[in-house]
């Protein structure tokens, strides 16, 4: 259903529960050989969310889930809404102290833990954290069965919060960013507008439901629209790729990591895969190389697509299957999304010339109002009613949009900003390189210099000076890297984000 028809009082649940009704039969979730179909995740959620009123969970109440990915993550989503509620999903790879931030930060009115991962929150406990009352999500799940499926349940409206995901804090203290429940519908809403999203369609989520881009961008879209979810426990590239296969999957989004995993295991095993029932393979959260886009292309025969979006404000630029528009140009994100509006700004907060790389702006009826009881933060990121993505961007003259870097992926050295994925973008086209990350290593005289981490391929060579040499065929003689290092892995976020401050 596109904005304009949308009911004015929509919530998250509300296309959820119209699909289950339309076609309850439908499979809504498919994990390992389980299929939950679109009546039994409803009919689940309205038990558990009774069970979570007899626990004491009212309207504006704050429920944690520490789980992994499986279909209870889902029906405890939908059930804390029911109760008219906030859900606060928290990353199952934080350590202690990450943990107990996020705790005392929720408030939570009730801590949901998988019961493999008790031993966290006894810990965050013992570390002085004022957990309140907890509960296995087991347990919540055996007292649910026992429960009866129909209400009355507190009536949602479009206002309310529906989710508070903290983000990886790869800078600083992990942020809650707001989502309302009209965000949540109308973010879906264009989404499914742009891919042309259909009951039809079966959406990989191989990411954690811990974060925006599972929950939401492979997992929420899916569900308001009807569709089916391929849900797994974890990314594994091999697992993924014959779960494509044996169920004809139609659409994948990731992170540009899980495609460059795909690649060299295709690679190294040189098995093939008949994925020609997929209509898209979308990346976000990074930049993805242009090589890798070719090489993904040449050796499974789909092409990744670029898209833009953030946790604060999804989606902003994206390619559109809806149209007969085409493939954009290599290295763009797409063009705007309707809903949203953007303006690129150069250092003096002037508008950037056309073709000429600025801060990214954003406003929009997608936007979060703000961090999650972190005035100070929210202060910082807006302008007024212009969010700052920290992004720079460009725009050609027919409307894509290109981003060329964050200001905390910029090399600052000598005076001169430098994108650091333009400088990734060429290294990764020598063969012998499986990864690489550039960063700002500190120097006395220029402030930083470019340093350069790279991953070879298995069974590949290649040096310092190679690197060097190559950069200076193409780049200007400040972007050539003056570090190089070579490891045998670079640290991943559990969102597969490249943890750049470990690099450096």
């Amino acid at each position: 259903m596109d904005a304009l028809n949308m009911p004015a009082d929509a919530t998250a649940l509300t296309h959820i529960d119209a699909n289950a009704a339309r076609n309850p039969s439908h499979p809504a979730i498919l994990f390992y050989d389980q299929v939950v179909t679109y009546g039994e995740l409803v009919a689940a959620s309205r038990r558990m969310a009774r069970a979570l009123m007899n626990r004491g969970v009212k309207p504006g109440d704050h429920v944690c889930l520490l789980a992994p990915n499986s279909p209870h993550y889902y029906v405890a989503y939908l059930a804390t809404l029911r109760c008219g509620a906030t859900f606060f999903p928290i990353n199952t790879e934080l350590s202690v102290e990450e943990l107990a931030y996020i705790i005392a930060n929720s408030r939570p009115a009730l801590m949901l833990t998988a019961e493999t991962l008790r031993a966290k929150v006894e810990a965050a406990r013992a570390a002085g954290v004022h957990v309140g009352a907890d509960l296995s999500l087991e347990t919540l799940k055996a007292e649910a069965d026992a429960q009866p499926v129909e209400g009355p349940f507190p009536i949602r409206g479009p206002a309310d919060v529906a989710v508070v995901i903290h983000t990886s804090g790869t800078t600083a203290q992990p942020k809650g960013v707001v989502a309302t429940d009209r965000m949540e519908v109308l973010s879906a809403s264009a989404l499914q507008e742009r891919w042309a999203i259909t009951p039809g369609d079966i959406s990989v989520c191989a990411l954690p439901l811990s974060y925006t881009f599972g929950l939401f961008s492979a997992s929420f879209v899916a569900l308001s629209a009807g569709a089916t979810i391929l849900l797994f426990p974890k990314f594994n590239p091999v697992r993924v790729l014959e779960g494509i296969v044996r169920h004809r999957a139609t659409y994948m989004v990731g992170v540009p990591t899980m495609y460059a995993m795909m690649l060299e295991h295709v690679r190294q095993t040189d098995r093939r895969y008949d994925l020609a029932s997929m209509r898209m393979m979308a990346a976000s959260g990074a930049p993805i190389t242009p090589q890798t886009k070719e090489d993904f292309h040449a050796a499974l025969d789909v092409r990744l697509r670029d898209y833009y979006a953030l946790s604060e404000c999804t989606p902003i630029f994206s390619f559109d299957l809806s149209t007969e528009q085409g493939i954009p140009p290599l290295g763009s994100v797409g063009t705007l999304v309707p809903g949203a509006e953007v303006k690129i700004i150069d250092d003096q907060g002037q508008p950037a010339a056309p073709g000429v790389a600025g801060e990214l702006l954003v406003r929009s009826e997608r936007l979060m109002p703000g961090y999650y009881e972190d005035p100070e933060r929210t202060a910082a990121a807006f302008d007024g009613a212009w969010f700052r993505t920290r992004d720079f961007a460009y725009s050609d003259a027919d409307g894509h949009y290109f981003i060329v870097g964050r200001d905390r992926d910029q090399v600052i050295s000598g005076g001169h900003k430098i994108a650091s994925t333009e400088v990734e973008s060429l290294i990764a086209r020598l063969p012998q390189v499986a990864q690489v990350a550039v960063v700002g290593a500190p120097h006395e005289v220029l402030g930083e210099q470019v340093k350069a981490v790279i991953v070879l391929k298995p069974g590949q060579q290649l040096t310092a000076d190679a690197v060097t040499g190559f950069c200076e065929q193409h780049l200007a003689t400040y972007k050539i890297p003056r570090q190089v290092e070579f490891r045998a892995d670079l640290p991943i976020s559990p969102a597969g984000k490249v943890l750049k401050r470990q690099l450096i």
